[in-house]
């Protein structure tokens, strides 16, 4: 019986962080594993050269895209596991056309963002990063001054795109008895229903939710759909949130608004990054700044190479994957 031959090319800096033990060991007992055991990513010439007889590939961040002459090189491949986030420029579409099946632990990174998320709400709700100012800078004890801070429960919420983080926001926020509203146009009024949540328009859900997330993936009709009119049209003290991509943001209107201290805002991701070191945001007091770190644990990148490792478990033993991601699916995924 011909062994199955598996190759993995993160690089070992990387693999540190992303494969466990426990992942390391699923691979090995599915087959003979070609490891990476250099400190950079293989160039395409030489992962095509690898590519002969392969069953299955785990790819990651710097891994490169497969391309026309690596898929005419991969004569046995069956699938490819992308232990990282989005799996846009992973596969051409002959590859899926063929019938490879492309894998996204992405679902991975979303409970991370999704954690994020909330403890964003949470936090800026509270006023947390205030009263820790007020109690170090200032040595002071006061609360009331600046009038009190206000509870996540029955809070008007709104979220932008349903996706793989969206769906789990609504799980999170269920306990707060939230009244979510969502903006997205792929997402039926029925499925809404389903999903526990109301569907609104983007003008709706700005003008009327308390806290706004977006969560929408970077595709054409995603640029800058968020404007000027939309944060004018947000109430005083709402909170914006940017997990996403500054793609999705006009960010001379978010800077605009937010510089007018009438509106408040955590942002991890930045149309620059890393964000300069002169960038405005970095002087309002009312915006809360993390560097693109949302998504990132010791715990979910320990887990990336676990999830991609079970689903090839599942496909080998003919059972149905957990993290396959279609052609068409593809079109409107982050």
């Amino acid at each position: 019986m011909t062994t199955r031959k598996i190759l993995y090319l993160p690089e070992t800096g990387l693999s540190r962080d992303i494969l466990s033990e426990g992942a390391r060991a699923t691979l090995s007992s599915l087959g003979d594993v070609t490891w990476n055991e250099s400190d950079r990513n293989y160039t395409p010439d030489e992962i095509t050269a690898l590519l002969p007889g392969v069953d299955a590939v785990v790819t990651s961040w710097g891994v490169p895209g497969f391309t026309e002459e690596m898929l005419a090189a991969a004569d046995n491949l069956k699938i490819v596991g992308h232990a990282a986030g989005s799996v846009k420029h992973v596969m051409p579409k002959s590859g899926y056309d063929r019938g490879i099946v492309v894998l996204s632990a992405a679902a991975v990174i979303a409970d991370a963002v999704a954690e994020y998320t909330l403890w964003a709400m949470l936090s800026m709700q509270r006023d947390i990063y205030r009263h820790d100012v007020a109690m170090k800078t200032e040595r002071g004890w006061t609360y009331g001054d600046k009038g009190f801070a206000h509870e996540l429960y029955h809070k008007r919420v709104g979220i932008v795109s349903a996706g793989l983080i969206g769906r789990r926001m609504f799980k999170l926020l269920a306990p707060f008895h939230c009244d979510v509203l969502l903006y997205d146009p792929y997402v039926s009024e029925a499925e809404a229903g389903q999903l526990g949540v109301r569907k609104a328009t983007l003008a709706q859900l700005f003008s009327e939710a308390d806290i706004v997330s977006i969560h929408a993936p970077t595709i054409p009709a995603t640029k800058e759909m968020i404007k000027a009119e939309h944060f004018a049209a947000m109430q005083d003290n709402a909170l914006f949130i940017n997990t996403a991509r500054a793609w999705i943001v006009d960010q001379s209107a978010m800077k605009s608004a937010l510089a007018s201290g009438r509106i408040r805002a955590v942002l991890d991701v930045y149309d620059k990054e890393p964000l300069p070191g002169d960038d405005p945001l970095r002087d309002m007091d009312n915006v809360v700044l993390t560097p693109h770190i949302s998504g990132h644990t010791e715990e979910s990148r320990l887990r990336l190479v676990e999830a991609i490792a079970g689903d090839f478990t599942r496909f080998f033993a003919g059972e149905p994957t957990h993290l396959s991601v279609t052609w068409d699916r593809l079109q409107i995924m982050a």
